[in-house]
């Protein structure tokens, strides 16, 4: 069994993805983390470099769903702009809007790929579910209380991960 909190694919930004490779590998649909993910989280509305990214994303042929433990008054506008699918209120790393999302949607695991900047929620909800983990660098030291105290685990975790030489902070892989 793989660790849980071990990504995928590790990834500088929504930006440098490469989502041909992942369409190439079988994936239909992008769960997308909000906050530090897509924008920081004091943004209130996507950029137009948000809004490409996502326009981009879609003529590649991706269902595009963010998958958000914020409420679902923060997800509106990026939904109404983006023209995406929502999930507020997530509970990451918890299975089940993961499930109700391949259920919806008619999905497997091995179609989806989750997105995200945190190892403790986007990550290890990903994982558990055999989901295609993708992690990215958070935009913004702003950040939750508890955002805050799982920054604190993953330094730790991360440090102790390059000591081992199973993952090193900056070198990103596919």
């Amino acid at each position: 069994m793989k660790d849980l909190l071990i990504p995928d694919i590790y990834a500088q930004s929504i930006y440098t993805i490469d989502y041909k490779k992942l369409k190439e590998k079988g994936i239909k649909c992008l769960l997308f983390d909000l906050d530090n993910t897509i924008t920081q989280t004091y943004v209130k509305t996507p950029s137009k470099e948000i809004i490409n990214k996502f326009e981009e994303i879609e003529e590649l042929g991706f269902k595009v769903i963010i998958l958000s433990n914020a409420l679902k008054s923060r997800l509106k506008p990026f939904k109404e702009i983006l023209n995406v699918d929502t999930s507020a209120l997530s509970c990451k790393p918890l299975s089940f809007k993961y499930k109700k999302i391949m259920m919806m949607y008619n999905y497997d695991e091995k179609d989806i790929a989750a997105i995200g900047d945190q190892l403790y929620t986007d990550i290890k909800g990903a994982n558990k579910l055999n989901i295609t983990s993708i992690l990215v660098n958070p935009l913004s030291k702003r950040e939750s209380i508890l955002t805050k105290y799982n920054r604190i685990k993953e330094n730790k975790l991360f440090n102790k991960w390059e000591k081992q030489g199973i993952f090193e902070r900056g070198v990103y892989y596919e």
